[in-house]
């Protein structure tokens, strides 16, 4: 669907916008993004947003800065006559693994591996999709036709087995298993910025800055895109969650972070032929991926609400 606005690099009769729109014309794009952050900040207070905000910052630091202030050692090595050493021994909190490594410090080091995958894949996702997205709604035409139906092809394709398929063929690593999962939500992100974008484009600021001969970029990156970018937001702290489940499934088959580096998921395969005499090797990492992956969807359910509300 096109609309055709008319262009004029004269200035013209001046379009009638409401006040609302008139302001955000007017604002400067500094203050706009101002106006985004305390919106944010206004929806983090909210109880039902702030508790789970609160819980996954605190994993994200026990992660990336725990080992250090534990003075935990190398995830990586260990001592066989520590192996299987039970959870409160000396030196060990949550005892050792089988092959004597410190448990306590392998959950935290996995953790930060299955976060950066989780934030780096929604990151590719959304940027790409994003871009896609606003574009395709605001130009139309065969472009937008062309980049629905690519969208609907990976649409077609099961995330998990498209990851697997990806991550199969790249092979087992870091930045493979990332870019394996970024393409799970691109066409995702792309389809809700689209759907958003053919909103916004026939708001009345849009339609003045367009009529205004305001550069095709200047009135996607400064009217558009900060209108669509709330509820993407919101999309994107669910795909994080999406996205470490899908790096855990992946790990567990022998097709994500190869070991011996840890992350949640080839933790809980590790520890799955010990599960009946020592379960605490898949529990604690399970637990963990369940406590972050639930309060990253609380947030976003609670952030989606509150940010549409105040669009």
């Amino acid at each position: 669907m096109t609309v055709d606005v008319p262009r004029r690099s004269a200035p013209g009769p001046a379009v009638a916008v409401p006040a609302a729109d008139e302001a955000w014309i007017a604002a400067p794009r500094r203050d706009r993004q101002l106006a985004r952050l305390a919106q944010l900040g206004r929806a983090l207070r909210a109880p039902a947003v702030g508790i789970p905000a609160a819980v996954f910052l605190l994993v994200v630091l026990a992660c990336f800065a725990g080992p250090a202030l534990l003075g935990l050692p190398s995830p990586v090595t260990g001592d066989l006559a520590d192996a299987m050493a039970p959870m409160g021994s000396p030196g060990h909190l949550l005892g050792t693994n089988e092959l004597g490594n410190d448990v306590l410090s392998r959950l935290l080091h996995g953790g930060r591996v299955s976060i950066v995958v989780g934030l780096g894949a929604t990151a590719i996702s959304l940027a790409a999709g994003a871009l896609l997205g606003v574009t395709a709604g605001f130009f139309g035409g065969f472009y937008e036709t062309f980049v629905m139906r690519l969208f609907d092809t990976l649409l077609a394709f099961p995330g998990l087995i498209l990851a697997l398929v990806i991550a199969d063929y790249l092979g087992p690593s870091l930045t493979n298993t990332t870019l394996a999962i970024s393409l799970f939500g691109v066409s995702r992100f792309g389809r809700l910025a689209w759907s958003q974008t053919l909103t916004v484009r026939h708001r009345d600021f849009v339609t003045a800055a367009r009529s205004d001969g305001a550069a095709a970029h200047r009135v996607i990156f400064g009217h558009i895109l900060p209108n669509v970018l709330p509820p993407l937001l919101g999309f994107a702290l669910f795909t994080i969650g999406t996205a470490m489940m899908i790096e855990a499934g992946l790990s567990y088959l022998g097709l994500g972070v190869p070991e011996p580096e840890p992350t949640w998921g080839n933790l809980i395969a590790s520890g799955d032929a010990y599960l009946s005499s020592d379960p605490r090797l898949v529990v604690l990492p399970s637990m963990a991926l369940f406590v972050t992956v639930l309060s990253l969807n609380l947030v976003a359910d609670g952030l989606r609400g509150r940010l549409t509300e105040e669009r």
